[in-house]
């Protein structure tokens, strides 16, 4: 019984890491994507010092044998190496050279078109498109996801006229049309504990109005990070990579499956010679 609970134990894990995998082949093309990579970790195991009189007789098994319980999936890591940047030409596009995050929101309302609250998000997708927002009454830089670029204050950077000519400095000075602000963009300490939400963000737990720097650092201000103007970072997901990983599981779910069935057989012969 104990290896079928160790085998499907590990088959459970090893599914979620195939769906880690097709997450990150999923998003090889996206802007600012960074992977994840699966690692496992022991369950609880169980340590057989003193053995029956009766076992002792039949077998001599070592003092201290530790019986395991099976693996689980124990967390999965962001890997932060950076993509490749690739040139777009385009003033509204963004790369963070560095660690750190755009701080982005957006508001939520109700079914009456009330604000009920802002959702704060993470985001290291620099394609920023201009439009005119009526809830801030002004021209903002928004992701494809309708998420508003925010200044160090975590702001919403709003500019009242359409834009001409927009100049992005490396130490976030966004300036146009004689407006100028300043670009947040913030250090997580531990990344891994960052939750994604979908559409290349992730929750940024702050509370509304709750202003950023009473919980991260400025990444520029810090000098760990810088941005450049007109170019996008890519995914960090290589195709060999994965589809080598994708191998490995594949073979470690074909080794899990047959152990269960060897277990079946074993049981089944022992059932078999009981009932004789």
């Amino acid at each position: 019984m104990q290896s079928l609970h160790i085998s499907t134990s590990a088959m459970r894990g090893i599914q979620q890491a195939l769906d880690n995998t097709a997450n990150n082949l999923a998003n090889i093309d996206t802007v600012g994507y960074k992977r994840r990579t699966a690692s496992f970790s022991e369950l609880l195991s169980d340590s057989m010092t003193d053995q029956p009189a009766m076992d002792n007789q039949n077998r001599s098994s070592a003092a201290g044998l530790r019986i395991g319980s099976g693996a689980r999936l124990g967390m999965t890591r962001l890997d932060l190496a950076p993509g490749s940047i690739e040139e777009t030409g385009k003033p509204t596009d963004v790369v963070i050279e560095g660690p750190g995050y755009f701080l982005v929101t957006k508001k939520i309302k109700d079914a009456a078109g009330e604000i009920i609250r802002e959702e704060s998000r993470f985001t290291r997708d620099g394609s920023f498109k201009i439009q005119y927002d009526d809830d801030e009454r002004g021209y903002v830089l928004h992701t494809t996801s309708g998420h508003i670029l925010t200044d160090e204050n975590g702001v919403s950077i709003v500019l009242q006229e359409p834009i001409e000519d927009i100049k992005i400095t490396p130490d976030g000075e966004i300036s146009a049309n004689g407006d100028t602000f300043k670009i947040g963009v913030w250090k997580v300490d531990n990344p891994d504990q960052l939750q994604q939400v979908g559409q290349n963000l992730f929750d940024a737990e702050l509370d509304t109005e709750e202003n950023p720097m009473d919980k991260y650092e400025n990444a520029i201000e810090l000098r760990v990070a810088k941005l450049r103007q007109g170019a996008l970072e890519g995914s960090n997901v290589t195709m060999t990579q994965e589809m080598s990983q994708l191998v490995n599981i594949q073979r470690a779910y074909q080794l899990n499956s047959r152990a269960i069935g060897i277990s079946d057989q074993m049981m089944e012969i022992a059932n078999s010679l009981r009932s004789r």
